[in-house]
């Protein structure tokens, strides 16, 4: 799914697609991530759909368990793989070895841990050495008539893929995990998550609101990985906007600026209690919030990190 590239780029992947008539290009208007992806689904004619960005790479272990998992008849709704996080900068060295496929079916108990985990990344279960389960789109498989029905929400620019994923969770438990690397995501500091963007106080806002609902569904359990999603937030929001050129204001005016955003809807729905069931780090975060300090903190965080 091209994505409105430029007519040279565009040119260019036609040139390369030709080679392999398997392939399918669709040349788009540019709409967004979630509207190429909800393109890729309507097109897609294959048993699963599977996602991948441009600037990524999936891995030769990937195709060996995919293949596994289509000789041996396996029909679960969705597969889970790990995503192996590459810094930016290092050497990409894929294994030669091939490890035999291991499907681990996903109970009641690790269900709502993965339920959880879709909001904070903070299950242990779905951590490896060799990667973790990502809250993103891709390492995974999903039935092609599943994918259909829950379409990636388009009035969202951040974290449309994080309420995807819960809706899959919503709509199927017939779930397993491969314990294997099958993707690897190579950090990239100008992507639409991280790049500086004043646009990221609102953006950030729609996303939490987004994902309220999912939380009082399960109301009693999911309060503390809400919480850690708001930090998360926050966090993103002071190293995309208050410590960068965007905001000219001295320190002081900055944190006045960052405390009255921080206390208005939806941050303002953490309390005490929901910071403390998200664990120390969360509550030492909550305190800092409410004592103004939390964003000098992060200042003083990424002067020691930049030496």
């Amino acid at each position: 799914m091209d994505d409105g590239s430029t007519e040279e780029c565009a040119h260019k992947i036609d040139t390369i697609i030709a080679e392999y008539p398997a392939v399918t290009v669709y040349h788009l208007s540019h709409g967004g991530a979630a509207k190429a992806r909800n393109e890729g689904i309507k097109f897609a004619k294959g048993k699963y759909i599977c996602f991948a960005d441009a600037d990524d790479m999936v891995t030769k272990q990937f195709l060996f368990d995919l293949s596994a998992i289509e000789q041996n008849g396996i029909n679960y709704d969705v597969v889970y793989g790990l995503v192996n996080f590459i810094k930016r900068g290092s050497n990409i060295q894929e294994s030669f070895q091939l490890y035999p496929m291991e499907l681990q079916k996903i109970g009641n108990t690790e269900y709502r841990e993965l339920y959880r985990h879709m909001f904070d990344l903070g299950s242990s279960i779905f951590k490896r050495k060799e990667g973790y389960v990502s809250r993103g789109p891709v390492a995974r498989i999903v039935k092609r008539e599943i994918a259909e029905k829950y379409l990636f929400n388009t009035n969202l620019v951040l974290g449309e893929d994080e309420l995807w994923n819960l809706d899959l969770l919503e709509a199927t438990k017939n779930l397993a995990v491969v314990y294997h690397s099958w993707y690897l995501y190579l950090e990239n500091p100008l992507s639409t998550s991280r790049k500086p963007n004043l646009d990221f106080l609102g953006q950030h806002s729609d996303l939490l609101v987004s994902k309220l609902p999912y939380m009082e569904k399960h109301k009693g359990s999911l309060e503390g990985a809400f919480a850690n999603r708001v930090f998360e937030s926050l966090y993103a929001i002071i190293q995309g906007v208050y410590l960068t050129s965007l905001k000219n204001k001295n320190m002081v005016d900055n944190i006045k600026e960052f405390n009255k955003m921080a206390n208005t809807y939806p941050y303002t729905i953490v309390t005490y209690k929901h910071a403390k069931t998200g664990g120390i780090k969360t509550l030492i975060k909550f305190v800092l919030l409410k004592t103004g300090c939390l964003l000098l903190v992060y200042k003083i965080k990424n002067m020691v990190l930049k030496r």
